[in-house]
């Protein structure tokens, strides 16, 4: 399985660069931060520089850490969803369960070990710059060393590996359980119930965002900065409940468009999202994340600061610290979900050759097939941008609440329209510019590739 294994990953480069991606900039955020905390942890640092930076590790290295494998292990196991014709046929020749599950195994670990040595001077680089920044906004002392070693590494790589083991493992057990005419008819068509596990979490995850909300609006209302953490434990945790639903978002989405996409292509394209939601899911997943970390995370620092000056106050040092906190929370988790949407989304366009071959030799012009994308693409995009503020909004009205006691913000929808603008350009330009290239094979050689 060795031969098929380095095979695999020589042939089919597109999904797997997508992975590797996601690992190397994962990798890269996270040594990069927890070197914040090796630095803090040194002799001679004072308690207040000490603070400074382990807080803004601890924050990173748990929300952080959180979210990015949540990304690598969709990636990952989108990876292996997309190869389940060839899993069955390798059984068909005779492969073992526990053959194909090491298979999926070596792959990752082998990506994990090539994402690894770029990803190291990556999070070195990354934390020199975090903490060239906090001295020159005085967060921290001039006279702090910089350090990076085996604590950093263990830390920040020690998140990735074991997300993106599990992920491999459970998507290696689900492909080996399969019998071989089952794995052909799950890469035909999807297997449209949820299950009862992403169900439960999906559960857990929404009701402890709502119970965070909850808290927020009732209990911690002038709590300052302890009240905006809580207000983003609660944006993040029903983010990510949603995003557990996706496939099922992805298909009520296409119920509720399917009147309006009746267009050249419109059909086709809300068909293609009911036969294969959980494709369609793995865009929207990171989508969802972008716009409810990117909008709670920017309207809670702008309500902060707004209320800090109509109280007339000035800002402290620790006010600083965690709006440079919220900035870089913000900055690295959204660059980390944009660049998962990127790669997903080429990937996965890029992988359907075979299809847009099928369609072009039963009639369908490029430009049809195009259309298609298209409409498809921006139904993803229409669902991830509603239950993206939905779950931005289950932080942003009740931390409005406790801080101003009313619920609407007053900031306006400018932020709302800068993330918007930039996810859409990121998806369309992802989707269409794939499906661009995709079309350039002819549709012979798509049909028989």
């Amino acid at each position: 399985m060795r031969t098929v294994t380095f095979s695999t990953l020589r042939r089919t480069p597109a999904m797997f660069l997508a992975s590797f991606l996601n690992l190397f900039l994962g990798g890269a955020i996270l040594t990069g931060f927890a070197s914040l905390y090796e630095t803090g942890a040194a002799a001679g640092v004072s308690s207040a520089d000490r603070k400074s930076m382990q807080t803004m590790a601890l924050v990173i290295g748990g929300w952080g850490a959180l979210i990015i494998a949540f990304g690598t292990a969709a990636t990952l196991t989108l990876a292996v969803r997309q190869r389940e014709r060839q899993i069955a046929l390798l059984k068909a020749a005779g492969a073992l369960p526990g053959q194909i599950r090491r298979m999926v195994l070596a792959e990752t670990v082998t990506l994990l070990v090539v994402s690894a040595v770029p990803a190291t001077p990556a999070g070195m680089l990354l934390g020199r710059t975090v903490l060239a920044a906090l001295k020159s906004s005085h967060q921290v002392a001039d006279g702090v060393a910089y350090r990076f070693g085996a604590l950093a590494l263990g830390i920040g790589f020690g998140d990735i590996v074991v997300a993106a083991l599990i992920a491999a493992y459970a998507a290696g057990r689900r492909a080996a359980k399969q019998s071989t005419a089952a794995s052909l008819v799950a890469s035909a068509i999807d297997d449209r119930g949820l299950g009862r596990k992403r169900l439960i979490w999906a559960a857990v995850l929404l009701i402890l965002g709502g119970n965070a909300a909850a808290m927020v609006a009732t209990m911690m209302k002038d709590g300052g900065y302890e009240t905006m953490s809580v207000a983003g434990q609660a944006c993040i945790l029903t983010a990510l409940g949603l995003a557990v639903l996706a496939p099922w978002l992805i298909r009520a989405t296409a119920a509720v468009l399917g009147p309006l996409m009746r267009g050249t292509g419109g059909y086709l394209a809300a068909a293609e999202l009911r036969q294969h939601s959980r494709q369609a899911a793995g865009i929207l997943m990171p989508v969802i994340l972008f716009v409810a970390l990117a909008n709670g995370a920017l309207y809670e620092q702008f309500i902060q600061d707004d209320a800090t000056r109509a109280a007339h106050l000035t800002q402290s040092a620790d006010d600083k610290g965690v709006q440079t906190l919220s900035f870089l929370v913000t900055g690295m988790i959204a660059l980390f979900a944009v660049v998962v949407v990127a790669n997903v989304a080429v990937a996965g366009t890029l992988h359907r050759r075979r299809e847009f071959g099928q369609r072009r030799l039963i009639g369908d012009t490029p430009g049809d097939v195009r259309r298609s994308l298209l409409w498809e693409s921006l139904a993803v995009l229409a669902a991830g941008l509603v239950f993206g503020t939905i779950a931005a909004l289950a932080g942003v009205l009740p931390f409005n609440y406790a801080r101003t006691g009313g619920w609407l913000p007053e900031q306006g929808i400018g932020v709302f329209l800068g993330v918007t603008a930039v996810i859409v350009v990121v998806t369309l330009g992802a989707c269409l510019g794939a499906g661009r290239k995709a079309l350039r094979t002819p549709a012979l050689a798509a049909l028989g590739g």
